[in-house]
This record gives structure tokens, C-alpha cells and sequence, in this order.
């Protein structure tokens, strides 16, 4: 065991005291405000569970589509169908004032300035010395003097826009690092999958939480169900099992060469083989390495709480909230260093057995209960050793408080808080935990789920499905005939026919017509209007979102126009809840900002984002916003539309092609400027065009400047007008990298 864990350990077994009476006490409380806030969100639960039960398709009728969870996978691919793309914008404070504003600032600096007005002394007196007549001397010496301020004006009005220029292209910088730091982050961190999992939780029980933190092994951090595995976490835990081997059994290695095999229920040799087998694979290491990272982490809803008296969408503005994290006991034994006596008061848990899909109806069953929404139900097994159950687990709540700025850890079950009180890095946001709340309700605590405002259309539908099933099975092709018209063995025959099959027969009366003895029996015939279940089918659409085409069900051709009619319609439904997650996002992509600004230094930014990024000093969580203004870029995070984009970006891309044309003309600027243009442009095309174009290959090297001999103009540029001067040597623009790409 390390010397943390002994020393938290010594302390806890020692007599209570007045301040064990009072952690017991604080312990307490906080758990007693947990379980009465969930009980208060019992119904809530039930909700929960009740949903999900939709999601996978219990039903009570013979047949049943699962449109739920259809309409669950077609918006998720079109609300997370990719990582967002995160703009960080220089802020409005680092853009230069206008140049007005500029050139005031700069006569206020040299109003008063000793050296203009010595300026006009001097030439006044270098006149009069030259037998300048003193009225002209006197004019001179003004001129001269407002020479020197127009000089001085434009030396000083340079300056400040100097600096202003200089400020505005490092807060680009920073802008360009920032969003390279923050896209790498993500990606380490999986947000993609879990994203996914974050919008499918909103969908389907109408919240979705991600808790997002920074994970560093020499600082406390937040608990995570993704933990940074490193060595050091290996260290600790083959330890820690050493150490409960000696405390089971003192001198247990000794005690194996005599033949003891097991105690107390333990296969010693299986241990001490694992042991082993992590003791080498530490070996085999170069040296530890301390691992720090970003982590997202998607929390269940029924996980999660808030204060009564708070709507979920605002937990930002409660006084705390609260986390429950399962992990398993034999982990938390290790990790927060729990004695025997520690276990025996946990509560142990185990993980719900997987069950079929219910033949049962989840809006009529009686049974749901809140617990039914927990993926974890109470374990009747309560030992202090964790090897007794391979499948116990433990529930850490992790208590963010923002009133005291700190964060409490504690088990369910033990009297004390299994990890010091700390304070997190200062954010603009307390809470590391991003909600979005796709359906809220004026005046609710919880928002209400998709599934919930049409599960009655759902059951309609199964029982139309099921009631157009059972019809289909009651029509079976019937036919009667005159028994008494043959023999008994001919009647057997044809009762015993097939399908097809020719029975021949001999009537008792040979003149008899064999078309009246046998009569088809009528049956009742499906009406297709009775069944019709289009009318359902639109309704549900327009609840959730979706269209017609979308879902693959197509029942009536659709002109080109009424296609339209219906994406933008799609569009239009759709775009309010990428909102709520593009406004879910920026705050991520802030928060994400501010705790890497707070724990990466520039050397670790430069191997990220390459030796030209720029990583200012972390002065505060105000640091960044004094810089950069975060934002989402719209519609980023949903599927693209590819052929759209394609066809607006060909008609935008010859307008820019002109426009730097003419801009470069205008203000002479040099041709490899304009080329860099050019070559921005170039690159947003390749990027635009959805392909995996290696740009830099189709980019010509440069080389020497042609001089071209005066007044001639440069291919593709404007003609001059008669007396302007020429500029230097203009690039013709490219051809359109748009029609190429298309």
C-alpha cells in the first residue's frame, strides 16, 4: 500500500472523534438530501424505464414495427453524424478601432509635445538668422511646426496600428491553435461515440448528460466510468492485492511452499498468479509514466440529480449536483484504499441480468418500477473481501458543490468520505456536466421525451399491424359438400386431400351435377381502409421530425417538388434540436478550452498543434475570453449535405476569385500575396469538396518574379485606367476547383 493510503487508513481506524462525529454527520446529510431528491423523481424513473421499454420494442400486440426505435436511429445519424467543427474567433476587444478613432488617439499623444513646438521655434529662428523678414519667418516657423505634427501623427498613428495589427494576428493564432487543441482533445477522448450516446439518451428518454473533466493522476481529479489506465494505476492496484493477501493470511508466500492452497474461501494460487503475472508485465516497463487527459463520460439520466425545485435544463444554477458512478468493488477497494471493515458497510450491487423483449405493452404494464431504470440492483452479498463476488460493484457519488467550491466523494454504505474535499481548476462554469433537453415543457422539472408524446400512436399502430394479422389468419378458404351424396370412403378422401390434389369420386347418383354438391364458404373480406395505417404513420412524423423518404416507406410517388418541400420541412424541424446541441456544444468546446488552457503548458500545445502554434501564460478563466470568442459552426455536427454545399460553393468560388483579383490590383499588393489567396482558396475548395486531396502536390513551387516592363498588365488582371501607375505582376486565378471537384 502506498504511504496515502496507510496514512487515510491510520486515521479512520483510530477512536471517533469529535471531527469523525462530524464527517459522519456530513455524510450523512448528503446522502439523506441524495436519496430525497430521488425519491422526489421517483415517477420520473419510472418514465425512464418505462421509455426504454419502447426503444427496444415491448409490446403487448402479435406484431410490432418498433417505429421508436427506428426513428431513434434516423435522427441520431442526422443530429451527431460527426464531430463539430469548434471556431475560435479572435475576440471583438482585439479588433482594431477604425481609423478615425486611430489618428484622435494619436494627436492626443503629441498635442502637448515639447519637441513639435521646439520644431517650430528652431525654423522660425533658422529664418529670421537668414534675413528671412519676421511676418514670413513667422509663417515658416508654423509650417514647419505643422509639418513636424503631421510626421509625428503618422509615425505615432503607425505605431498604434502596429500593435493593434500585432494583436489581432497572435488572438488568430491563439484562435488556430485553440481549435486544433480542442479537435485533438475530442478525438482522444472518443466524444464521437459518445455523442452519439449522448444524443440517443435525449431521444429516447428526453435527457441526455455528459460529464466532461480532465483526468491527471498527480492532482485529484473527477471519477469517471473512462479512466485513464497507466502504470502507476497498475502499481497501485498490484499492491494493494499484495497487501490484502498478508492481511487475509500473514505470511501467506511462506505459508504456499506447505501446501496451504486456499483461505477463507480464496484460491491463493490463482492470486498469487495474477499477482505475478502483473509484477512482470511492470517490469518489462521502461520506467512509469504519469497519464493526464481529456475525458467525456455519458451519464445515465436516472444517474444523475439535481436539487428539487430546479429544472434539469438549469442544473448550471443549483447550488450542487450529484453523480453516481458504478465501479466495481474490487477497483474501488484499490483505488480509494477501503478497509475490510469499509466493505462490510457498502452497499454491493450487481449488474441487472440482461431479458427478452416483453410481450407486454410498457404504457399498460402495472409492474415498472423505479428501480427498473437502474442498470444495477442490490446484491444480498456483503462481505469486506471483494474476491467473494467477481460481478459486485459499489456506487461512488461524486457531489459537485458549488457553494463551497468543492467536490465530495462518497460510497453508499460507508460513514465517511473515501477521498479528501478538493477544489476543481476555475471555469467560467462550476459543473463539468452538459445536458440538452430536446422536448422541455413550460413550468416542468424534466423534459418530456419523444417516446412519451406518441406512445399512444405507437400502440395504435401495433394494434392496426396486429388486428390486420389476425384478420389475415381467420381467412382460410372453406368449402361444404352433401355427405350424403357419396360414399363414406369418397368423403374421406376428399377431406384428407391436399392442396392441388385430384380425388376422384364415385356419387351414389351418377346423373348427379358435382358443381352444386360442393359450395365455397364466404368469408369477410379485408377492407383496406380499415387497416390504413398512413394517417398514424404522418402523425408520428410530424411528432419526431421525420419524413416520408427517410423512414423508406414510400407509399405514393412525390413530384421533385413535393421531395423538396418535404427536406426543407425536415430541415426545419430538425434544425431547432441541433440548435439545443450546437448550444450544448459551445459550452463543452468552452469548458474544454478553459481546463486545457489551465493544465497544457506551450510545450505540450507545440507537439499537438506544431512548433508555430501559440499557447499564452493561463492568467485566470477570463484568460481566454479576453482573446477568443468560442462558437460551434452551424449545422457541423449533422450530416452533411454534400451535393448542396457542392453547388452553392460553385457559384460562390468565381465571385471570390474576382473579388481577390481586383482587391489585389487595387491595393498593389504583392503577387505572392495574392498567391497565398489564391492558395487559401485552393485548399478550402479540397476541403469543401467532401475528397481526400493531397493539395500540396497540385500546388506549383514558387520561383523567380518575372519583371514585366511598365504599364503592362499582368494576365487576369483589370485593365488599368489612363495614368494609373502599374502594380507589380498579378497570378492569373486558377481554374475553378469547384467544377474539378463536382
Amino acid at each position: 500500500m502506498t504511504d496515502e493510503y496507510d496514512s487515510m487508513n491510520a486515521g479512520i481506524s483510530a477512536a471517533d472523534g469529535p471531527e469523525r462525529s462530524r464527517e459522519k454527520a456530513d455524510v450523512q446529510a448528503w446522502m439523506d438530501r441524495i436519496k430525497r431528491t430521488r425519491k422526489f423523481d421517483e415517477e420520473q424513473r419510472k418514465e425512464y424505464a418505462r421509455n426504454r421499454r419502447y426503444a427496444r420494442g415491448d409490446s403487448g400486440f402479435s406484431v410490432d414495427a418498433n417505429l421508436a426505435g427506428t426513428y431513434i436511429d434516423i435522427k441520431e445519424s442526422f443530429l451527431y453524424a460527426q464531430d463539430p467543427d469548434v471556431d475560435a474567433l479572435p475576440a471583438p476587444v482585439t479588433q482594431p478601432p477604425s481609423i478615425e478613432a486611430v489618428r484622435e488617439a494619436a494627436e492626443e499623444i503629441i498635442a502637448n509635445s515639447p519637441e513639435v513646438m521646439n520644431t517650430g521655434k528652431q525654423a522660425f529662428a533658422l529664418a529670421v538668422s537668414q534675413g528671412v523678414p519676421p511676418e514670413q519667418a513667422i509663417v515658416q516657423g508654423m509650417m514647419a511646426g505643422d509639418q513636424a505634427v503631421e510626421e509625428k501623427i503618422k509615425a505615432e498613428h503607425d505605431k498604434l496600428m502596429a500593435a493593434y495589427s500585432k494583436r489581432l494576428r497572435d488572438a488568430k493564432t491563439f484562435g488556430e491553435t485553440a481549435e486544433i487543441v480542442c479537435q485533438r482533445l475530442w478525438r482522444d477522448a472518443s466524444l464521437k461515440r459518445r455523442g452519439r450516446r449522448w444524443v440517443r439518451s435525449g431521444l429516447t428518454i428526453g435527457l441526455g448528460v455528459i460529464k466532461a473533466s480532465w483526468q491527471e493522476r498527480t492532482a485529484p481529479s473527477p471519477e469517471t466510468v473512462q479512466a485513464i489506465n497507466d502504470l502507476q494505476d497498475n502499481i497501485k492496484r498490484a499492491q494493494y492485492q499484495r497487501a490484502c493477501l498478508e492481511e487475509e493470511s500473514p505470511g501467506i508466500f511462506e505459508r504456499m511452499k506447505q501446501g496451504v492452497q486456499t483461505f477463507m474461501g480464496t484460491d491463493i494460487e490463482s492470486k498469487l498468479a495474477d499477482y505475478e503475472r502483473q509484477l512482470a508485465t511492470l517490469r518489462a516497463q521502461p520506467e512509469p509514466v504519469i497519464a493526464r487527459g481529456f475525458v467525456a463520460d455519458v451519464v445515465q439520466g436516472e444517474d444523475f440529480v439535481v436539487p428539487a425545485g430546479f429544472a434539469m435544463a438549469d442544473h448550471a444554477d443549483a447550488p450542487w449536483n450529484a453523480h453516481r458512478i458504478p465501479m466495481l468493488a474490487s477497483e474501488a477497494q484499490a483505488q480509494f484504499g477501503l478497509s475490510p471493515e469499509d466493505m462490510k458497510q457498502a452497499t454491493h450491487y450487481k449488474a441487472r441480468a440482461p431479458e427478452p423483449v416483453r410481450t407486454e405493452s410498457a404504457a399498460t404494464a402495472t409492474n415498472i418500477d423505479a428501480t427498473d431504470a437502474d442498470a444495477y440492483v442490490t446484491s444480498e452479498i456483503s462481505s469486506g473481501k471483494a474476491e467473494e463476488g467477481d460481478g459486485l460493484w459499489i456506487m461512488v457519488w461524486e457531489i459537485w458543490d458549488r457553494e463551497s467550491s468543492t467536490v465530495l466523494t462518497g460510497i453508499e454504505g460507508i460513514k465517511r468520505w473515501v477521498k479528501p474535499a478538493w477544489t476543481p481548476k476555475a471555469t467560467t462554469r462550476f459543473y463539468p456536466f452538459f445536458l440538452i433537453a430536446l422536448s422541455e415543457i413550460d413550468g416542468e422539472r424534466h423534459p418530456q421525451s419523444l417516446i412519451t408524446r406518441s406512445y399512444k400512436l405507437l400502440d395504435e399502430y401495433s394494434r392496426l399491424m396486429a388486428a390486420l394479422a389476425e384478420h389475415r389468419k381467420r381467412i382460410k378458404p372453406k368449402t361444404i359438400f352433401n355427405r350424403g351424396s357419396m360414399e363414406a370412403a369418397d368423403v374421406e378422401k376428399i377431406e384428407k386431400g391436399v392442396t392441388q390434389e385430384m380425388v376422384g369420386i364415385l356419387p351414389t347418383n351418377p346423373k348427379m351435377d358435382l358443381r352444386g354438391a360442393f359450395v365455397p364458404v364466404t368469408y369477410a373480406a379485408i377492407d383496406p381502409a380499415l387497416y390504413d395505417t398512413q394517417q398514424i404513420i404522418s402523425e408520428l412524423e410530424r411528432i419526431w421530425g421525420i419524413q416520408e423518404a427517410l423512414s423508406g416507406s414510400i407509399d405514393t410517388q412525390k413530384t421533385a417538388t413535393e421531395a423538396e418541400i418535404q427536406q426543407t420541412g425536415f430541415k426545419a424541424r430538425s434544425s431547432g434540436q441541433r440548435e439545443l446541441l450546437e448550444s450544448a456544444l459551445q459550452d463543452l468546446a468552452q469548458y474544454t478550452l478553459e481546463v486545457a488552457h489551465a493544465n497544457l503548458s506551450a510545450e505540450d500545445v507545440a507537439q499537438i498543434a506544431g512548433p508555430n502554434s501559440l499557447w499564452p501564460p493561463y492568467e485566470g478563466p477570463e484568460s481566454l475570453n479576453a482573446l477568443l470568442s468560442i462558437e460551434i459552426r452551424a449545422g457541423s455536427s449533422g450530416k452533411p449535405n454534400t451535393a448542396a454545399e457542392r453547388q452553392s460553393w460553385g457559384t460562390l468560388l468565381p465571385m471570390l476569385q474576382q473579388g481577390i483579383s481586383m482587391i489585389g490590383q487595387l491595393r498593389q499588393s504583392s503577387p505572392v500575396d495574392v498567391a497565398d489567396c489564391y492558395e487559401q482558396l485552393l485548399r478550402i475548395t479540397a476541403d469543401r469538396s467532401g475528397e481526400r486531396l493531397d493539395v500540396d502536390s497540385l500546388i506549383p513551387k514558387a520561383g523567380p518574379m518575372p519583371q514585366l516592363p511598365p504599364g503592362i498588365t499582368p494576365p487576369g488582371a483589370p485593365p488599368m485606367e489612363p495614368g494609373a501607375q502599374a502594380a507589380g505582376p498579378m497570378p492569373a486565378p486558377p481554374d475553378n476547383p469547384a467544377a474539378a471537384a463536382a
